[in-house]
């Protein structure tokens, strides 16, 4: 196939289940499944910020063969998703994908794209020549905890807001867990903060999915020191006992991940969390 039968255009022209099913192809055989249905599509599309009309999507042959989502605040940007269908590697197309799309960014007033991807993931390589340079490891922990019988407290959004102010001076959360993919969750999914109070302060927090659709994720936690993570971790497992919790996205260098693995959790797969300034 030609280069001339390539053609890269604005996610936005394509309808909702199109764009599912061209993520679906881009991450078959992905390390860990990330499969979506349209429902989880839009929820992710809402979560990320997702703007369709800067995000790309590569042809070729007039056929959907490459996706790459891109979710804006302000000036800030995420690279949201990127992949290129299995028949279609190792052509250069990902190398064509990601310039093109770098290349939309400053004229739509975007100073900074971040990313994660995993370690092992060969688009890392992608991702350095792009200009792209990494900026700290994150871990996937995953665990449970000893059953604990404590009161649990629950949050309202504007003491979540405020908890999660204070911790992201701790620890600065990725993209996937700034607060406001935190309040989508809480105003959009029935999902639940639980937060423990030193006084009148709010020191450590976390935000739990609705009991229907729970699988043990934690949408965020975090915790001003590791006493406020350990007093946490009770109320965790006092909410939900038994559960195998896991939470994306943890710096080594948090306070609740030196809890968290002190109680038993423990990290099973590295992402790198990755930045490139315009």
């Amino acid at each position: 196939m030609k280069r001339a039968d390539i053609a890269i255009l604005p996610a936005e022209q394509w309808p909702r289940g199109a764009l599912a099913a061209l993520w679906n192809l881009a991450y078959a055989g992905y390390v860990v499944p990330v499969a979506f249905d349209a429902e989880r599509f839009a929820r992710h599309l809402r979560r990320a910020n997702v703007e369709l009309a800067l995000s790309k999507v590569l042809t070729a042959g007039g056929e959907p063969a490459g996706l790459s989502l891109v979710g804006r605040r302000d000036r800030r940007a995420y690279l949201a998703g990127f992949g290129i269908v299995r028949a279609q590697r190792r052509r250069g197309l990902a190398r064509l994908l990601i310039e093109v799309q770098l290349a939309a960014l400053p004229p739509a007033g975007v100073d900074e794209l971040v990313l994660e991807v995993l370690e092992p993931n060969p688009a890392r390589t992608l991702y350095r020549r792009a200009g792209f340079e990494a900026v700290r490891p994150l871990e996937l922990l995953e665990g449970t905890l000893d059953t604990r019988a404590v009161e649990t407290v629950a949050l309202g959004l504007a003491e979540l807001a405020a908890a999660h102010q204070r911790c992201s001076a701790v620890t600065q959360p990725t993209w996937r867990r700034e607060l406001p993919t935190v309040l989508d969750a809480l105003t959009h999914e029935n999902a639940a903060a639980l937060g423990v109070r030193r006084g009148d302060t709010v020191v450590a927090y976390a935000v739990l999915p609705e009991p229907a659709r729970h699988d043990g994720t934690l949408l965020d936690a975090a915790a001003l020191d590791e006493t406020a993570a350990h007093s946490l971790l009770d109320m965790l497992a006092s909410a939900r006992p038994g559960t195998r919790w896991r939470l994306v996205d943890e710096p080594r260098d948090s306070p609740f991940f030196r809890g968290a693995c002190a109680r038993g959790l423990a990290p099973v797969l590295r992402q790198i969390e990755m930045k490139r300034s315009f």
